[in-house]
């Protein structure tokens, strides 16, 4: 595998440069402003990389290696206002760690860092599954991210860590790939288990799945967005551009990469200029942006001192009373120590405990300083607390309910009912002019049929049979006759007169009396 930027046009794809050979990449990102190209790889060796580009054919020696004590990365997003990158990890031990007795210690963060620098750290650790993919909105100053595993969920946060919370826990089995609409305020996921593409609005609202296999996509991986159209790279490595409403079916591209397993769609227009609060701001560490400016902050087991990065112990006597659970002691931008809170608590002191018995029926939650808490519901119940069953009341006319592995009640009806609730008769328009049916010992309905109607449906009306002359019903006998002209009555006014060409003969059947030629 290796990195390498190719020009989309109308008519046709053209690949301009190698970036890097012999990389399998499983994240990507860059810096358009700069130029700049970072990936994400996991083995020979793991970690992330980056190096910048004169123009489009050439290459220069500015490139290096981001955060080295990082193998194990799943995805990288950059941050083009601070310069700032983030990216998922599994472990800060050397890959080969993985496969030896230490790997009990492997740990699952979001991680930030300084492109070429030193200054890293971990952002967030608390993590109920494997962080997968990520991006980040600096503009509004928060970060996303994809959870996969029992509950798979999409997560939103910050970029400073805080303010976090669940975006979306419905319907995901494995989503694998992230991209933002940054103009519409959408966030789009690839879920290459259920080979569907789904966006949301970054409040979460309005949730819908935008691309599914009817459009030809199978196993989407990683994804990402210009314009009017999603790119990605399926998990079998083919390179696709699909609508991002779904319009139309999903176009194959011919990139001349082999084995491709990520795309970027490299533009300046999708980098918005934003301004720069950490410009003013002399950080010893680490300047993040969150959505009311920038916050300084330490490595891990430091905190900010009198503007420095200290040892956390000291700083906590700037607090009185102390942190409780867990809770930071920080300055914020006015130099005043506060309380900075985990997402469950909240208060002075972080004394308040959003999640205590807020979720019900074993549902685990996750606290926002920003509203009430979100709950991560267990199989089989739903609501903002967890409190509803989703089977109860759910089938109708005695039906049964069961709970399918994405939480969905699924409804099991009785013979004579049909429909995702059991709602319908099994009648319900399935006769075409007759509201009366029944069940057969085989399972198979039968329509009862009005005397001026037949077939298997009754839909076939035998009044047609008189072609415009009076039709006679006889409810009782069940008989439809036809007055025909010159006072005739017969099952049927249609003549042989002139019915057969070209030398047939024509007779009218015995029993329908219609007539066919031979």
């Amino acid at each position: 595998m290796s990195v390498a930027i190719a020009e989309l046009k109308s008519h046709g794809h053209k690949q301009l440069a190698r970036i890097e050979d012999n990389a399998r990449i499983i994240g990507m990102d860059a810096l358009f402003q700069g130029h700049t190209f970072i990936w994400a790889t996991q083995f020979n060796p793991g970690g992330i990389f980056y190096k910048d580009t004169v123009d489009r054919s050439q290459t220069k020696t500015n490139s290096g290696i981001i955060c080295p004590d990082f193998r194990r990365p799943r995805d990288v997003s950059a941050d083009w206002v601070t310069g700032n990158i983030y990216w998922t990890d599994h472990s800060r031990m050397h890959w080969f760690s993985y496969y030896t007795a230490h790997w009990t210690r492997l740990r699952y963060s979001i991680n930030v860092g300084r492109l070429g620098g030193s200054n890293c750290t971990r952002l967030i650790t608390d993590i109920a599954g494997e962080p997968y993919a990520i991006a980040v909105h600096p503009a509004r100053g928060m970060m996303y991210w994809t959870v996969i595993g029992e509950h798979s969920h999409i997560e939103e946060a910050a970029m400073d860590g805080s303010a976090r919370r669940v975006l979306l826990d419905k319907n995901l089995r494995r989503p694998t790939g992230l991209a933002i609409d940054y103009f519409n305020q959408r966030l789009y996921w690839a879920d290459v288990e259920l080979s569907v593409i789904g966006s949301v609005l970054l409040d979460g609202s309005d949730s819908v799945l935008a691309v599914t296999s009817r459009h030809g996509i199978s196993q989407p991986h990683r994804i990402d967005i210009f314009e009017d159209y999603l790119y990605g790279v399926g998990l079998k490595n083919d390179v696709f551009r699909v609508h991002k409403y779904g319009r139309g079916s999903v176009e194959w591209l011919d990139l001349g990469v082999e084995k491709s397993s990520n795309i970027l769609i490299f533009h300046p227009v999708k980098q918005q200029d934003v301004l720069n609060p950490c410009l003013k701001m002399n950080c010893d560490f680490l300047c993040l942006l969150n959505p009311t400016g920038a916050t300084c902050i330490c490595p891990e087991g430091k905190a900010l001192v009198n503007g420095s990065c200290g040892d956390a112990n000291v700083s906590g006597d700037l607090c009185r009373p102390a942190c409780e659970n867990g809770g930071r002691c920080v300055a914020n931008e006015r130099e005043d120590w506060r309380c900075f809170c985990w997402p469950n608590f909240s208060g002075e002191q972080c004394e308040v405990n959003h999640c205590k018995d807020y979720c019900q029926n074993g549902g685990t939650c996750t606290g926002s300083p920003r509203g009430r808490p979100t709950c991560r519901c267990a199989v089989g119940f739903t609501g903002p607390s967890c409190a509803k069953r989703l089977c109860d009341d759910h089938c109708l006319n005695r039906g049964t309910c069961d709970v399918s592995l994405g939480n969905q009640p699924v409804c099991h009806c009785m013979a004579e009912y049909t429909g995702d609730r059991c709602l319908y008769h099994i009648c319900h328009h399935y006769c075409a002019n007759s509201k009366a049916c029944t069940l057969s010992s085989s399972g198979h309905v039968e329509c009862v049929c009005p005397t001026q109607y037949e077939g298997s449906k009754c839909e076939v009306d035998r009044c047609l049979r008189c072609h415009g002359a009076p039709c006679l019903i006889d409810h009782e006998g069940g008989d439809v006759s036809c007055n025909c002209t010159n006072g005739r009555v017969a099952s049927s006014c249609q003549l042989c007169d002139g019915y057969c060409y070209n030398g047939g003969t024509c007779h009218l059947d015995s029993d329908t009396h219609l007539p066919f030629c031979q």
